[in-house]
């Protein structure tokens, strides 16, 4: 594993640590896979090292402040290659469990779980999705309603991973039906609900593409008694508990496609390298070193995105955008630029069970679906992303070059025309715009930095216009108006046809 300058000794020592020991362990990650067993041996192994107390502090046992997030990661990008155990690693040193309690729970709480997940006594998992709440997580009907000292839950849950290994399982629950609170996204609340408590059953397990030997299931809660000190922070806080927790299991999930990437670049190269065709290996063919030679950089571009980002967490930085970004781009490149062609390279090989690269591409069509389905990171990447960038993305405003005729930018606000703040002025700017920007509507922001008038004021202009029939305007989703344009009445009303009118000089020829 290639080490970063900016990783602290501990972290470096760890990444060789936990490289040798997945090395010794491959073969019983192989025979658990082909068993369909679930990989007790390896995860009692990682337990004696303590590596499930990654994000967990040192006071319970735990290395957050020496390894940080950048150290689950480094441990996820080794036993990503090992693929199942990665899972369990995921879901009980992160995201079932370990990090909201360590950053929303009670001293209580972190007294009675953590020390015990960092040990690996306690496995954990995640309850979020349910059978018509997936994306749409807000909208989970599992009902928890305060009786006394307990919540009495009821409702299902689907695609838990972890289950009949973990012992307790974070549950995202309804607590309000208020529509105020559901606004605000105040209506759920995380609470711990531990195996074996009455009415808590597992209803049906699933038969995945991917993770062999790895639980997969529906969870079902009848009248599930479940004392108040298992809820995490306050009643309505289950939203934030849970996105602050899903931008962590991205980041550490993210890190597990790097183990796959790794394999499926090492098995390619080792068949090409060894299979002669036509009389030469088959590594030879350039389109096969092609292959390769983006694997290589699809590698080391996506390790410097994992760990950067990791870094930021480790900084004491939250942010969404980054572990949608890095969720996103891993698990798609694990999927197209690495398994795909390494199969591709490996031909009929590739595609059978006695190479693991095969099960890799089971594995990594699920990450695409787990943690947030990759259409959902690049809504939130669109949203997140521009708002970010919105400074860096801003195009300069263009005026007319007199000289030359065209569309040129300014470097300062003041060197826009200026317009009068009656209708006069309001559609000599828009017609303006059509000169500069043909086809496209201007800002009332736009207008403002024009014209010596309010927002309010310039709308009521802008109204005023439309209903003469001399501009378009655009409302949004709650009826203001945002943006405007002259329609040609309007354009005709502010200047004749010849204002608009441009010809470039090498248009000698006779047009109209």
């Amino acid at each position: 594993m290639e080490k970063y300058p900016w990783w602290n000794d501990t972290q470096k020592k760890l990444a060789d640590d936990a490289q040798q020991l997945v090395n010794e362990l491959m073969p019983l990650a192989q025979e658990d896979a082909w068993n369909k067993r679930y990989p007790w041996r390896i995860a009692k192994e990682i337990a004696k090292r303590g590596w499930y107390g990654a994000i967990i502090p040192a006071r319970f046992g735990g290395h957050l402040e020496e390894w940080g997030v950048t150290g689950a990661c480094i441990l996820c990008e080794e036993l990503g290659r090992m693929r199942a155990i990665s899972n369990d690693f995921i879901n009980t040193m992160c995201n079932g469990g370990a990090h909201q309690i360590t950053d929303h729970g009670t001293d209580e709480q972190k007294a009675k779980w953590l020390s015990r997940i960092a040990s690996g006594e306690l496995h954990t998992s995640v309850a979020i999705t349910e059978p018509f709440a997936g994306s749409d997580a807000g909208s989970v009907e599992t009902r928890a309603v305060a009786e006394g000292d307990f919540y009495v839950l009821n409702g299902k849950k689907r695609f838990v991973t972890n289950t009949g290994a973990a012992s307790l399982y974070m549950t995202y629950v309804r607590t309000s039906e208020k529509p105020e609170d559901r606004k605000k996204y105040k209506h759920l609340t995380a609470i711990a609900v531990e195996k074996g408590m009455p009415g808590f059953s597992i209803e049906k397990i699933n038969e995945l593409t991917g993770y062999d030997g790895l639980y997969n299931a529906y969870l079902n809660f009848d009248n599930v008694r479940v004392p108040k000190s298992n809820r995490i922070a306050g009643e309505g806080d289950g939203w934030s508990i849970m996105m602050a927790g899903l931008n962590v299991e991205r980041t550490v999930a993210a890190a597990t496609s790097l183990g796959g990437m790794r394999e499926a670049l090492s098995y390619a190269s080792f068949h090409l390298e060894r299979r002669i065709q036509f009389g030469h290996p088959t590594v030879d063919l350039p389109t096969n070193q092609f292959k390769l030679a983006d694997m290589i950089t699809n590698l080391s571009m996506s390790r410097l995105l994992t760990y950067y980002t990791a870094y930021l967490f480790d900084q004491g930085g939250d942010s969404a955008l980054y572990p949608a970004m890095l969720k996103l781009n891993n698990t798609e490149r694990l999927m197209r630029d690495f398994v795909l062609n390494a199969i591709q390279c490996m031909g009929g090989d590739g595609v059978t069970k006695f190479y693991p690269v095969e099960r890799i591409m089971r594995d990594a069509k699920i990450n695409e679906t787990a943690a947030g389905s990759n259409d959902v990171m690049r809504m939130l990447i669109y949203r997140q992303g521009l708002k970010q960038m919105a400074a860096d993305l801003k195009v300069p405003r263009r005026v007319m070059d007199e000289t030359l005729k065209i569309p040129m930018p300014i470097g300062r606000a003041e060197e826009l025309p200026r317009y009068r703040a009656t209708e006069e002025g309001v559609l000599e700017a828009l017609a303006e715009n059509y000169r500069v920007n043909p086809g496209l509507h201007m800002t009332v922001a736009e207008l403002k930095e024009q014209i010596p008038a309010s927002d309010e004021e310039i709308v009521k202009i802008l109204v005023a216009l439309e209903g003469k029939a001399l501009a378009r305007l655009y409302r949004n989703g709650k009826g203001a108006v945002t943006l405007a344009r002259a329609t040609y009445d309007g354009l005709a009303k502010a200047h004749p046809p010849e204002y608009y009118k441009y010809r470039p000089v090498w248009a000698v020829d006779e047009v109209f």
